[in-house]
């Protein structure tokens, strides 16, 4: 059973995110939502994949990389209809558990948001580098 809370978070998260759309490339959106958009009877799950300003999908592998660089938890899974020999969509997955709240799902947001930045990959890989961490291959 999904609480009121709990139901409205993932609707504005669901609701805020696709508002995102890349300056200057025609109204590109950034995130592509999978399942329902807004629904009084969505779960608490957000399945979607980020695209870049050519509308080229940012491999979900590196999104979940980049998260958890931020201390946010998301997931790689691969979503496909049920009945179907077809390969799946590969897809970043968020759940919000029922002791999330608005700072958690504002968090992920300005998470998302950042790939507006067409440089915002680049800037972290050369972000951890200075500071002798790991890099990310891409």
């Amino acid at each position: 059973m999904i609480t009121n809370r709990t139901r409205y978070l993932i609707n504005w998260l669901v609701n805020s995110m696709m508002k995102l759309k890349h300056p200057n490339a025609e109204g590109v959106p950034l995130v592509k939502i999978y399942g329902p958009k807004v629904k009084f009877d969505r779960g608490p799950a957000l399945a979607f994949n980020v695209f870049d300003w050519k509308g080229e999908k940012v491999e979900p592998v590196l999104v979940q990389k980049l998260a958890d660089r931020n201390n946010i938890s998301l997931r790689v899974t691969t979503n496909k209809k049920k009945d179907r020999d077809e390969l799946g969509v590969t897809v970043v997955t968020a759940a919000l558990s029922f002791l999330a709240n608005f700072e958690d799902v504002y968090k992920l947001w300005t998470f998302v948001a950042r790939f507006l930045d067409a440089d915002f990959v680049e800037k972290e890989r050369w972000r951890y580098t200075t500071l002798n961490q790991k890099t990310i291959e891409v």
